[in-house]
Parts: C-alpha cells; sequence; structure tokens
C-alpha cells in the first residue's frame, strides 16, 4: 500500500511541475574577456564576401526541400560533408533516430591548440526545412554562414576547439541537436558556448540592417554580454550592434541548454513574410545584411575560441538526464519531444544518497567551491574532490529544483554550473529537534 501511494505522489507531483520552467545545468566562465591585440581578426573579417556566401547558399539550395529524412535532405548533408573536407577540415556524419525520424547532422572540428584546454565552442545552423520551401532564409542562411566562416577559420589555429556543425531534424522536433547534446553531456564534453545561427539574412529596414539580436537564456547572458563587446570592438568594420531579447525555447540551442551547456538563438530583427512557405527563396534574402551579419559571427567566435578562461566549474555528477534511485542511476530518460515543456534532460532522484560532484578548471589557487539549491547555501568545501550529498538542510527536497555550484579564485573570480532535478527524498543535513 505505501509503495502504491509513494507512485501515484511522484507521477502526480511530476505531472504539475511539468508545467515550471526552470532553468537547466548552468555553466557560466570567469574571465573571458575581449582581446585588446588581435590584429589578424580584421582581416578574417574582411574576407567574408557576398560572392562566397552566395556560392554556399546556392550549393544547399539546389536541392530544394531538404525535409528531415527525405532523400533532398541526405542528398544536402553530403553537400556540406564535401564542403568541410574540402577545407581541409576533420568531418563526420552525426547520425541519429528519434520520433520515427532518421537522419544526420555533419560536424566538422578546428582543434585549439592548447593542449591544456578542453574548452570547445560550437557554431550552428540547420540545413532541413519544412515540407512546403526551400528554406533560403530558415535555415539556408544560417548554415551557409556557418561554411563560409569554417572556410576562414580554417586557415588559423586558435586556442579552443571550434566545432562547425549543421544539424538536421530542427523543423520537426530539433531531434537532431538534441540527440548531439545528450550524447555530449554524456561523454563529457566541455563545451562553454552554443552559438546558433537560424535566419540571419533578412532585413527590410535601415534600423534592422545595423541589428543582430541574441535570444539567450537567462544563464546564458554572458554570451550576448560577450558579443556585445565584440561588436562594438569592430563596428567601424562591420557596423552593426547585438540586441539582446529572451530566450526561445523552439531553436537547435535550446537542446544544449536542457543538457547543461549555454548557448544563444541568433537571428535578424525584421520580420521576414516568406518563412515556412515556398516563397522562402534567395531573391528574399537581403545579401548586403546577411554579408555583415555573417562577419560579426565571425569575429564573435574567432575572438571567444581565443581567450583563455581563469576559471571554470562543471557539474559532472549527477549525470544529465537519468533517472537516480538512491546513489544509482537506473535509466536514462526521453523527454525528447518535450522541449516546451522544460523536461528535456531533467534528472529525476528518488531517495537519498545520491552525491553531486563538481570539477574546477583554473590558472590559480581555489578558495572553496559553494554548493547550493535554489539560490540557497547548502555546504561548502576548500579541497578537492568538490562533492555534496543531495538533500536538504533542515526540511526534505520533493519536487522540481535546481542544483548549484559556485567557484571562488583566490584573486575574486567566479564560475559558476547548474543542473535541475527532480528529486523525492526525505534525507536533510540536519535533523529538526
Amino acid at each position: 500500500m505505501r509503495t502504491t501511494v509513494f507512485v501515484m505522489l511522484l507521477f502526480v507531483v511530476l505531472l504539475v511541475s511539468s508545467a515550471i520552467t526552470v532553468p537547466a545545468k548552468r555553466l557560466e566562465t570567469a574571465g573571458i574577456t575581449c582581446s585588446t591585440d588581435t590584429p589578424k581578426i580584421p582581416e578574417l573579417i574582411q574576407q567574408i564576401n557576398e560572392s562566397m556566401l552566395f556560392a554556399y547558399h546556392q550549393g544547399l539550395m539546389k536541392f530544394g526541400p531538404r525535409y528531415t529524412g527525405s532523400l533532398s535532405c541526405g542528398l544536402a548533408a553530403q553537400y556540406l560533408y564535401d564542403a568541410f573536407q574540402d577545407m581541409g577540415l576533420p568531418v563526420e556524419f552525426h547520425e541519429w533516430k528519434y520520433g520515427g525520424f532518421t537522419s544526420k547532422d555533419v560536424v566538422a572540428t578546428l582543434y585549439g591548440t592548447d593542449l591544456n584546454s578542453t574548452a570547445q565552442y560550437i557554431l550552428c545552423g540547420h540545413f532541413d526545412t519544412v515540407a512546403a520551401g526551400p528554406g533560403a532564409d530558415d535555415d539556408g542562411s544560417g548554415t551557409a554562414a556557418v561554411l563560409a566562416i569554417a572556410h576562414v577559420l580554417s586557415q588559423y589555429r586558435f586556442d579552443h576547439t571550434i566545432r562547425f556543425i549543421t544539424f538536421s531534424g530542427e523543423e520537426v522536433g530539433t531531434y537532431g541537436s538534441f540527440t548531439y547534446a545528450r550524447e555530449a553531456s554524456l561523454r563529457g564534453d566541455n563545451i562553454v558556448a552554443v552559438l546558433n545561427m537560424d535566419m540571419i539574412g533578412y532585413a527590410d529596414t535601415e534600423e534592422g540592417g545595423r541589428i543582430l539580436r541574441f535570444f539567450p537564456p537567462l544563464r546564458s547572458h554572458w554570451i550576448a554580454d560577450y558579443a556585445t563587446t565584440v561588436g562594438e570592438k569592430y563596428k567601424d568594420i562591420v557596423n552593426m550592434s547585438i540586441e539582446t531579447f529572451p530566450s526561445y525555447r523552439g531553436a537547435d540551442d535550446q537542446a544544449f541548454v536542457d543538457y547543461g551547456y549555454d548557448g544563444v538563438w541568433i537571428a535578424h530583427q525584421d520580420g521576414y513574410p516568406w518563412g515556412h512557405s515556398a516563397n522562402d527563396t534567395a531573391d528574399h534574402l537581403n545579401w548586403s545584411y546577411y554579408t555583415k551579419a555573417t562577419k560579426l559571427m565571425l569575429a564573435i567566435t574567432a575572438e571567444m575560441a581565443q581567450k583563455p578562461i581563469d576559471v571554470q566549474v562543471v557539474l559532472h555528477r549527477p549525470l544529465e538526464g537519468y533517472i537516480y534511485f538512491f546513489a544509482h542511476p537506473l535509466l536514462r530518460t526521453s523527454f525528447g519531444r518535450e522541449w516546451f515543456n522544460g523536461l528535456r534532460g531533467l534528472t529525476i532522484i528518488i531517495g537519498g544518497k545520491t552525491m553531486a560532484s563538481a570539477e574546477v578548471f583554473s590558472k590559480e589557487p581555489i578558495r572553496y567551491v559553494i554548493f547550493c539549491v535554489d539560490g540557497e547555501f547548502m555546504v561548502w568545501d576548500s579541497q578537492p574532490s568538490y562533492e555534496w550529498r543531495v538533500q536538504g538542510w533542515f526540511y526534505p527536497l520533493i519536487g522540481r529544483h535546481t542544483v548549484e555550484v559556485y567557484a571562488y579564485t583566490a584573486s575574486g573570480k567566479v564560475a559558476s554550473d547548474e543542473m535541475d532535478i527532480f528529486i523525492m527524498s526525505l534525507s536533510t543535513t540536519f535533523k529538526k529537534s
């Protein structure tokens, strides 16, 4: 009887809390500042031109509508693979199956030169379309920009690794990025930021022609802030500014956010009347604006990839998107279709004894590491390994919560990470008298 009641209670609380939006695990870095002596980046910016973009864009458009799982989508993937390979970049297909679809993403890698850095930056777009249209703006613009930026940056080397990824499955549920992010989380990939360009090829006003919009969740606002700084630095060359708006869950960056990484959707300001239709064609793009937007994204990517990261903290356990029974991860959750409900990547904990563990990367001594729940202090530690049993202080943790960890260096720099959990546990640190 008690078992039946507990299972029914767990189901009810899960159902109720599924409507609550809670930020996912956070990876915040300290010490990433815009470079002051980068004579090469203006030269890199100038290598992006309309002819290059047009060539890559036309190469993609020749396949027509590229609905996920279709022959044309597969042929487009091969075109992207060959384009990356021609640049001399290591490239591979990321094959996936989900939601009744079978397809593949294309992943090219420019490895970093800093052997002490595991950091990765992802620049991405999606090459699939709705069934009705060729997707010149949505998202042929983002995909061709990935190719153009990769073409330029592949000729140079940066401290940190850059992955250039073109996803399929976006229009049917962001399944390509979801499966990739889920696997990256399980591998322990150290993805610092995801820059997702989706519809960056249109402007029809003077104001819109000077603005590129970033849509970060609150935990990823640092990306938009950093991009704003880069935009100001190169404004004399590109003449564009960053405008920051609230996050949108339906883009490919959200899959990474759900699995504990920072990401942002990037798009043009002005409304595009031909989206998701047969009229989403190349003649409707504003090629001057599109070229400027691509130049700015190259500058942002290059600046990020060459700057040192002074301190970083990563929550390794519990695993994202797993069900734990006490200290044991039993199975992986499958909420891939629930991206708008905030369930992808949710870690479910039943019972006490589940441990949270964090790893700190720092160029200077760490003073202490603090674990919190929903912004409330739980425990601190000054020596690795940094671990904490996930439990309440005086009262049990029941329902949906956010586990946070903060790392403080001797000079006062701070980095943080976080994870969303659903927990049913009566365990507490202190017992009420």
